[in-house]
């Protein structure tokens, strides 16, 4: 899904796209205004031939800018690009003085779109099944284009009134260029998609959207989709007798051991890292070795066997290492799966990868090894071939996005077995944030908030250049790590190795 941006000089605006907003016909329609010097940023090939065919400018000074005033910059306008962001590249008096605009939709209908969009349908995934474990799609739009805030826009043009929106913007044509314009076809059926039966045949899904969209749903007056009442859920005895982590490490997951510890009172661990812990409460090198190239095969079950038989609830491990050899195939299949709860917890990916890099950590073949995961493993979901010349921040944005492909995988998996609750390390450890994952973990009371755990000592090693360049070139990429856990899936392929063991029998 393309994010382009545009600013367009002689409109004096900057258009910054949301996603499943219906953008791509607004953002070539804004081509056919621009100079030479405006900022143009690359959508798909076939909506680039469109764009061509119709005699407007294309991608064009998206890594190298000419300003107005006769200034020049070397930035890289990319695909998602944060209006925070963007207003940081952009020279102040252009972007106080330009009118910065967005589309917005409706949340109730946006997630749908994006359901057929993912071909969640075809995968087999029911639609409060993949609302309830991606709630984070529901506020991706809201971190690119903040409603509120030093970072809001002046216009949000309403995808429900776009005709309307438009004319008030006051450019002359800009209607009869868009509305001529069919970007990106429907993936949506005619019939049975529409938010009123999805949502009465999926009458959670709407809560949750009502939960994470409140602030656009009172913003904008959006109307919730009428269902049929959901029956009060029974309380889960039991659901958090046990609580672990999925996540990549250089997280938080330090810092979340002991705020789970602290707030909820039981024993929760970071790491067992006693001399007697590895190959008992802590995974060796074989077991992560042999997962990620056999999966669950015996000696990886045995270890897990064993594990769980040995923890007494309460408890909560936020190891991240779990995750990668065989965590979540584990707890599937065992007898506590249904009094356990697994964290996803994620941290900005810019900052994460330049965190691995700034410590080095795969310059010893050992610590991928051990710790994270290996380019080399026969069993992962995202092609590693095209980040290993990249050297050492290759392998950093290979296995962060390894990881996303993985949670999403997890996700679509097993979120019918599993109760998977999501946190963002940067929300979490905020009061409001952090109230919100202990409310999900159902725990009602004001949050303790501990200090960071294991925070980069030396900030010299993680400079804010290293950060950006990370961040440029993961909006390059345009990764969908939904997409392709669902490639993996539909190529018979499973992270624990059964499928390609019975192909092999």
């Amino acid at each position: 899904m393309e994010n382009p941006t545009i600013i367009c000089h002689p409109l004096k605006l900057i258009f910054i796209k949301t996603k499943k907003v219906g953008g791509t016909s607004i953002e070539i329609a804004l081509s056919s205004f621009c100079d030479e010097t405006s900022v143009i940023t690359p959508i798909s090939p076939n909506d680039e031939t469109t764009r061509a065919d119709l005699g407007y400018r294309g991608q064009q000074n998206h890594r190298r800018q000419v300003w107005p005033d006769g200034t020049e910059t070397a930035e890289t306008f990319y695909n998602h690009i944060p209006a925070a962001q963007a207003k940081a590249i952009i020279p102040q008096e252009i972007w106080d003085s330009y009118t910065k605009v967005t589309i917005w939709r409706d949340p109730y209908d946006a997630i749908i779109s994006r359901y057929y969009w993912e071909k969640a349908d075809a995968a087999g995934i029911p639609f409060g099944k993949f609302v309830r474990n991606f709630k984070t799609m529901l506020t991706e739009n809201s971190r690119i284009t903040p409603l509120e805030g030093p970072d809001a826009l002046n216009v949000y043009l309403r995808y429900e009134h776009l005709e309307e929106d438009i004319a008030a913007l006051g450019i002359d044509g800009l209607w009869e260029r868009f509305s001529g314009l069919r970007a990106k076809g429907a993936f949506r059926p005619r019939s049975g998609a529409d938010p009123d039966t999805l949502n009465t045949r999926h009458p959670g899904a709407a809560d949750i959207v009502a939960e994470q969209c409140a602030t656009e749903i009172r913003k904008f007056g959006y109307k919730r989709p009428s269902t049929v009442p959901a029956m009060a859920k029974p309380e889960q005895a039991g659901k958090n007798d046990f609580i672990f982590t999925l996540s990549a490490g250089r997280t938080g997951t330090a810092w979340l051991a002991q705020f789970l510890g602290d707030n909820l009172q039981i024993r929760s661990v970071h790491e067992p890292l006693g001399v007697e812990d590895f190959g008992t409460a802590m995974p060796e090198f074989s077991h992560m070795r042999r997962f990620n190239t056999l999966g669950m095969d015996g000696v990886t079950r045995d270890f897990w066997r064993n594990k769980l038989a040995s923890l007494q609830a309460p408890y909560a491990e936020s190891n991240h290492i779990l995750g990668k050899c065989g965590l979540i195939e584990a707890l599937a299949d065992s007898s506590i799966c249904s009094r356990t709860t697994v964290i996803i917890l994620r941290r900005d990916l810019a900052k994460q990868c330049a965190s691995y890099v700034g410590r080095n950590d795969f310059q010893n073949i050992t610590i991928p090894w051990q710790w994270y995961l290996d380019m080399s493993y026969r069993n992962v979901i995202v092609n590693p071939s095209v980040f290993r010349q990249m050297g050492q921040i290759g392998w950093a944005i290979w296995y962060a996005l390894e990881m996303e492909a993985r949670y999403a995988y997890y996700l679509i998996k097993y979120g019918g077995r599993i109760n998977f609750v999501e946190a963002r390390l940067e929300e979490a450890t905020k009061p409001d944030g952090a109230a919100r994952l202990l409310e999900a973990l159902g725990h009602h009371g004001a949050p303790v908030l501990p200090e960071k755990k294991n925070a980069t000592r030396n900030q010299s090693e993680v400079t804010e250049a290293l950060t950006a360049e990370i961040r440029t070139l993961l909006g390059r990429l345009n990764f969908d790590p939904v997409a392709q856990a669902n490639a993996y899936l539909s190529a018979g392929r499973t992270l624990d190795g059964a499928a390609q063991r019975s192909a092999a029998a």
